[in-house]
């Protein structure tokens, strides 16, 4: 008892000095409580990133050819649907695979029209890249073996198209390089990635059509591979360029 009254005494002569001491405290324990939950906040949303865009997909690019020089954009390794059929063939650790082929297109609506990226892709991009409809369906493996002009929209597209709901504009016709393709459905927002890339801003059509009616190419910009499993994903990277070679 006697020794409380003593601190008690020594608070009330030092009040300045004790208000100042438990200041300094409150503010350190506090700091380090934000520190940390800015951490925990930091890596939870990287997590959701990674989940986002799959945990088992691996993304396979044209490499350059490094020789005399400078290397430049012409020098890289072409990767074209043969590679991608190859490595579907390879079974093994590899799931799923998804070739895609693209460009900057103007895509037109009556009078409205927007510059966004024009993805010829095949039927299971949705599984593999983990996206979700939010109206309408998906592009059927038919319509890409037969070459049938249908588009899945992002929902940045259809909003830029004049369209504030996206079941509305299912069932429109588009028009993608002066071609008429029919929308039959649009993705859910998946928020922007990265300054350069923005998942919600761009147009899904056939990887046939687009190869034969659009852009005229069997070159691929990427494959997308599927692993069985995070575990298996040392054994699916040694088998791609494997399978390429």
């Amino acid at each position: 008892g006697e020794t409380l009254r003593v601190a008690l005494g020594a608070l009330r002569a030092n009040k300045l000095r004790s208000f100042l001491t438990m200041l300094g405290v409150v503010i350190g324990v506090a700091a380090v409580i934000a520190m940390i939950a800015l951490g925990s906040g930091a890596q939870k949303a990287v997590n959701e990133r990674i989940s986002a865009l799959g945990t088992t997909l691996l993304t396979v690019t044209p490499g350059q050819i490094f020789g005399r020089g400078v290397a430049a954009e012409a020098d890289r390794a072409r990767l074209t649907m043969d590679d991608a059929d190859a490595l579907s063939d390879s079974g093994g650790y590899v799931v799923a695979v998804q070739p895609e082929m693209s460009r900057q297109l103007q895509v037109q609506y009556l009078n409205r029209n927007t510059n966004t990226q024009i993805v010829g892709t095949t039927a299971n991009y949705l599984d593999v890249r983990e996206y979700v409809l939010q109206a309408g369906r998906v592009v059927t493996r038919g319509e890409d073996e037969s070459r049938r002009r249908v588009a899945v929209l992002g929902p940045e597209v259809a909003k830029n198209l004049g369209f504030p709901t996206p079941s509305g504009i299912v069932g429109q016709p588009i028009r993608v390089r002066g071609i008429q393709f029919e929308v039959v459905g649009v993705l859910e927002s998946k928020g922007q990635t990265s300054p350069w890339n923005n998942p919600d801003d761009q147009v899904l059509i056939p990887i046939q059509t687009a190869r034969f009616r659009v852009l005229g190419s069997d070159r691929v910009r990427s494959i997308s591979v599927l692993a069985r499993s995070e575990r298996d994903i040392p054994e699916t990277m040694a088998t791609v360029p494997r399978v390429l070679r």
